[in-house]
């Protein structure tokens, strides 16, 4: 009939349901363990569905990441950044880090990229890249938070911002480790506080030497 427009086929998929699907894929088998067999099959979309939508196996892994550091960003931000007391922001940060590291029923998953690609990271120069760039923002954003405590006097102003930071980022790659290696979440949490203490007393944080 003349005059009636096709609206087109209704996309069988939701996007960010589908990269959600093959981000758990990738982090309970690891990359190279998880084929587009398991990719299609956790997605419900047929392998050449997955290409046109999302490209190869490897576009699909960094475009699930992207979804999840997206989703999370403003929590750690504000956690970071927002809150004034670096000791309860540090507290807090690591707290939702050692909550994403879980699914939501509590099956230990462990970080994104760091339990997922660091096994293939020497093998293969993209995927290294791929490594060296989360571990860099990691070190960034750490570096960010120290310097500005040093600025306002929350630490020493003659802290080793730099080494402070890197520790922080080493913390959070041990939690990592150890969410996917099953250890318990009290114990994650106990582990993260002993260590942020450990940071603040090094950094002069409460010890009169802050705005010296």
């Amino acid at each position: 009939m003349k005059g009636k427009t096709s609206r087109g086929r209704p996309r069988e998929y939701d996007p960010e349901e589908a990269l959600d699907a093959a981000l758990g894929e990738f982090r309970r088998r690891g990359y190279t363990a998880t084929s587009l067999d398991h990719l299609s099959d956790a997605t419900k979309m047929a392998r050449p569905s997955l290409y046109a939508a999302f490209g190869n196996k490897l576009e699909i892994y960094r475009k699930a990441v992207r979804q999840y550091a997206e989703q999370s960003v403003e929590q750690r931000r504000h956690a970071l950044f927002d809150e004034p007391s670096l000791e309860k922001g540090l507290g807090d940060y690591f707290g939702f880090i050692i909550g994403a590291y879980h699914s939501q029923d509590g099956e230990p998953l462990g970080c994104p990229v760091l339990s997922v690609i660091s096994g293939e990271a020497a093998a293969d120069p993209e995927i290294g890249a791929e490594l060296a760039a989360a571990v860099g923002k990691t070190d960034a954003v750490f570096l960010k938070r120290m310097t500005m405590a040093a600025e306002t006097g929350e630490i020493s102003s003659d802290a080793d911002v730099s080494g402070l930071a890197s520790m922080l980022a080493a913390l959070q790659h041990s939690l990592a480790l150890r969410a996917r290696a099953g250890t318990p979440r009290p114990e994650l949490l106990a582990i993260a506080r002993a260590h942020v203490t450990l940071v603040l007393k090094a950094a002069g944080h409460g010890s009169g030497k802050a705005g010296k």
